[in-house]
C-alpha cells in the first residue's frame, strides 16, 4: 500500500486534432497537448430524467516519444489516458468598472504517463422503439 496516489484514467474522444511539434523540432523538453471530452450525468429525480455532462480534459503528453506517437491523431478518435492531476494556480488582470484587479484563478491538466489509441466502439442509438 502506498501513502499518497494521484492517479487518473481517462477515456473518451479527441475534441480536436493533436497539437505536437514538428518532427524537426522535437526537444528533450518538448510536449504534444491533447483534449479529451468524457460523459458523465446526473439523474433528476423530480423529472425523472437523466442530465448528460460532458467534460473536455487537457492532456499534457511530455517527451519526445509522446510528441511522435500523438502526432496524427485526429478529432473523434477514441483514447484511453492514463497519468498524474496537476493543479496550478496563476494571477490573471481583470477590470471592473476602469479598475484594475487581479484574480487567482487555477488550471487543472493530466499529465500522461501512458496514452492508448481504442478500436471506435460501435454507437448505439435509441430510436425510442421497443422491439
Amino acid at each position: 500500500m502506498t501513502l499518497f496516489e494521484n492517479t487518473v484514467k481517462l477515456r473518451g474522444f479527441l475534441v480536436k486534432d493533436s497539437a505536437s511539434p514538428p518532427s524537426d523540432g522535437v526537444t528533450d523538453d518538448a510536449f504534444a497537448v491533447l483534449f479529451l471530452a468524457t460523459m458523465s450525468g446526473t439523474w433528476n429525480i423530480a423529472y425523472s430524467e437523466w442530465i448528460p455532462r460532458t467534460t473536455c480534459h487537457r492532456i499534457v503528453c511530455p517527451g519526445p516519444y509522446f510528441c511522435g506517437f500523438t502526432r496524427g491523431m485526429k478529432r473523434g478518435e477514441y483514447v484511453e489516458v492514463e497519468g498524474e492531476l496537476y493543479v496550478y494556480d496563476y494571477e490573471r488582470p481583470v477590470v471592473v468598472e476602469g479598475e484594475r484587479f487581479t484574480a487567482e484563478r487555477f488550471r487543472c491538466e493530466v499529465r500522461a504517463l501512458q496514452v492508448r489509441r481504442l478500436e471506435r466502439p460501435p454507437m448505439v442509438v435509441d430510436t425510442g422503439e421497443n422491439d
